[in-house]
């Protein structure tokens, strides 16, 4: 199986959403956003493998697909 890196970051419309994680998962996405380089930060990184990991979820793909675009594109997924 191919990994795929995170790619540069493009400008983008982002929300604002607040939760809390373990302090090492932190060091650890803050040291792969140094390593990446550039103007990449920590939003991105966990954008970038939040995106992957959707993508990469075949069950998830189908329910998103089975669902009306209005629903499934609403805050929260219509819920």
């Amino acid at each position: 199986m191919t990994r795929r890196r995170i790619q540069p970051r493009p400008a983008l419309e982002l929300e604002t959403v607040s939760f809390r994680l373990p302090a090492d998962l932190v060091r650890a996405i803050d040291d792969y956003a140094k390593f990446l380089g550039g103007s990449t930060d920590r939003t991105y990184v966990i954008t970038q493998a939040i995106e992957i990991a959707l993508e990469r979820d075949a069950d998830f793909q189908k329910h998103r697909a089975s669902r009306p675009a209005a629903a499934a594109s609403s805050p929260r997924g219509g819920a």
